[in-house]
């Protein structure tokens, strides 16, 4: 017979690794039940209702910036698709000295239109950033900036406001359900 504390310390290591996303991938995209999570050392703690269930977590690489992506999807739709509705970019760069870097390699990488994209200035509370209605981004400090997007219409402005401001470095911020 086990011994009851090694059952409740398997139980709790069990649990470590569903939250931090340790040990394998399923656990890398946590149903939508779970809390928000962590991502690449950043706290998302607050999603907004209108996210979708299938939550997967991405890595890229672009010129000198990496990426650490967590995307919310809903689907499938009749025709057997899947729509973004929220993403969580955590990206790191040494070109990343101010917030106009961080806006200047988002236009190349997104091929948009610099006159008219994401223009308004952006205060969140770990820094200074700009978008628009369906983006936002900041950097925190030198090297390390966030985006928090959503295509137009899947995300109400106020909600992305408060997802962004949810996405804290470090912080342990109580998670929420947006459901």
């Amino acid at each position: 017979m086990r011994h009851p504390l090694a059952a409740v310390a398997g139980a709790l290591t069990a649990l470590v690794l569903l939250f931090t996303g340790a040990g394998s991938a399923a656990a890398a995209s946590p149903p939508r039940s779970l809390p928000p999570g962590w991502l690449d050392g950043f706290r998302i703690g607050w999603v907004p209702p209108g996210a979708g269930d299938l939550v997967t977590d991405f890595a890229s690489e672009w010129e000198e910036v990496r990426s650490r992506t967590r995307v919310w999807e809903s689907g499938p739709s009749d025709d057997g698709g899947y729509r973004v509705d929220l993403q969580v970019a955590i990206m790191r760069s040494p070109t990343f000295t101010d917030p106009a870097a961080v806006r200047e390699f988002l236009i190349n990488w997104l091929e948009r239109d610099p006159a008219g994209w994401a223009t308004l200035p952006y205060r969140h509370p770990d820094g200074s950033g700009f978008g628009d209605d369906d983006e936002l981004f900041w950097l925190v400090e030198p090297g390390v900036a966030v985006r928090v997007s959503a295509p137009p219409g899947a995300v109400a402005e106020r909600e992305l406001h408060r997802a962004a401001r949810s996405v804290r470095q470090g912080e342990a911020v109580p998670a929420q359900s947006g459901r």
